[in-house]
């Protein structure tokens, strides 16, 4: 004889956690489309930026060699007449110098970058030497909390 249930009994175990599954997914996929539109929205911010700062770099390239041409203008008027070479070369050796300087300073910089950060590699790697000595020793995961 079929079992006949109320129409409102409450939802079987299996119902339920059917559910909550279908839930945790669909809040996954919502949290991973959110994490791409902020990314793809940061790229763009960052592609105008570089973008715009391309374009000043243009404009400032031109303003240098404007400026060196008026440098050079003015030595030979006021310093050295007559010896337009000597003006450019003391313009250009200006500019040499400051542009090495700049280079060394960003230089210097660049090595400070890490691209593994420190205490992360540090971290992990005591991690893993505590995973080895826990599987080495067959002993379960307490000696890996005792060990950090």
């Amino acid at each position: 004889m079929p079992e006949n249930k109320p129409a409102d009994s409450p939802p079987g175990l299996a119902v339920l956690l059917s559910g909550l599954i279908d839930d945790t997914q669909q809040l996954v996929r919502q949290e991973a489309a959110l994490a791409r539109r902020e990314v793809k929205e940061e790229w763009d911010k960052t592609q105008e930026a570089a973008a715009l700062m391309a374009a000043g770099l243009t404009v400032f390239a031109v303003v240098a060699v404007l400026s060196s041409f008026t440098l050079v203008k003015l030595l030979q008027q006021f310093v050295l007449p007559n010896q337009e070479w000597a003006c450019f070369a003391i313009v250009t050796a200006a500019f040499a110098l400051g542009g090495g300087l700049l280079y060394a300073a960003g230089r210097a910089r660049f090595h400070q970058v890490h691209l593994v950060p420190p205490q992360s590699a540090a971290s992990l790697r005591q991690d893993v030497e505590a995973v080895g000595a826990a599987v080495g020793a067959g002993s379960p995961t307490n000696s890996l909390a005792r060990q950090r």
